[in-house]
C-alpha cells in the first residue's frame, strides 16, 4: 500500500477559516439563527474549499442581523475581505 500525501490548506484558506470563525462568533452575539450558524461551524471541522468558505461567509454577512458588520479598519481580516469583495465583483 502506498502512502497518501497530506494536502495542507493554503495560507489564504487558513485565513478564511479564522475569518469565518470570527464572523460566526459575532453573528451568534448579534442573534443570527442557529440554523445558519451550526452548518457554518460544522464546515470549519471539515476540509472546506475556498468557494465553500466564501459562500458561507456571504450567507452569514447577508443576514439582517449582520448589516453593517465590519472588521476593524486596517486589520488583516478587513484587508482580506476587501480583496475578496473585489474578486467576487
Amino acid at each position: 500500500m502506498g502512502k497518501r500525501k497530506t494536502v495542507w490548506p493554503t495560507d489564504r484558506e487558513i485565513r478564511l477559516r479564522f475569518i469565518l470563525f470570527a464572523v460566526i462568533d459575532a453573528a451568534s452575539v448579534q442573534g443570527v439563527t442557529a440554523e445558519l450558524l451550526l452548518p457554518a461551524h460544522k464546515l470549519l471541522r471539515d476540509s472546506p474549499t475556498e468557494a465553500q468558505l466564501l459562500g458561507t461567509l456571504g450567507e452569514i454577512l447577508a443576514t439582517d442581523e449582520m448589516h453593517g458588520f465590519r472588521f476593524p479598519l486596517g486589520s488583516e481580516a478587513e484587508e482580506l475581505m476587501r480583496t475578496l469583495e473585489k474578486t467576487v465583483r
